[in-house]
């Protein structure tokens, strides 16, 4: 287990072999990397900041991976659901949250998402640039949409920039500074939001 922040995960050990991997197994890794095994940079930035927004309404997670966003919103009351196509990123998911204490739907397409959904939250989705081209279709299931992302330069269209903050892959293996940085983007009517409660608190 891993602590990450106030919670507990099952994720690759930091002690895994730094060496090169035997071409068989680096093959394998490619072909289905288990992204679900890493806590991805976006995703912790996420789980410490979004809870404490005034977010009402059902929150998505797709692409929940770890499950760590959804476990940090499910902690601090929030109706979430955590989407993956991945089954065994789906098996992770349940059991981390599982080991923290909470419990949320996890499904394999937002098609089985019974709820109407107010957020829809992409952190770190643009592992595979082409994601980047799917957006507007997604614009259209939620009134909001909220992107996150190490690999994120600028807003894409039809979103405005929200902020950019540093944060870590956990476990750290040597990645060196490549996903150091999140980039956090939404539509205009989100980034409003998020003004209007930073106000409030001032």
């Amino acid at each position: 287990m891993t602590q990450v922040g106030p919670f507990q995960l099952y994720l690759l050990q930091s002690d895994f072999p730094h060496a090169p991997l035997p071409g068989e197994v680096a093959r394998a890794v490619w072909d289905q990397p288990p992204y679900w095994a890493f806590c991805w940079p976006a995703g912790v930035y996420l789980s410490e900041w979004l809870p404490g927004l005034q977010v009402p309404g059902v929150i998505v997670d797709l692409g929940c991976g770890s499950g760590i966003l959804s476990i940090a919103l499910a902690r601090a009351g929030r109706r979430v659901w955590a989407v993956d196509s991945d089954p065994e990123a789906r098996q992770a998911a349940t059991s981390n949250a599982a080991l923290n204490s909470v419990s949320f739907p996890i499904v394999s397409c937002l098609e089985e998402v019974s709820e109407s959904c107010a957020l829809l939250v992409l952190a770190d989705f643009l592992y595979d640039p082409a994601n980047l081209s799917g957006i507007e279709r997604l614009c259209h299931y939620a009134p909001s949409v909220l992107l996150a992302d190490c690999r994120l330069r600028q807003p894409p269209p039809g979103f405005v920039s929200v902020t950019r903050v540093s944060r870590r892959i956990v476990p750290d293996l040597d990645w060196g500074d490549e996903f150091d940085s999140v980039f956090v983007a939404s539509t205009p009517n989100f980034a409003g939001s998020v003004v209007d409660c930073t106000k409030q608190k001032s």
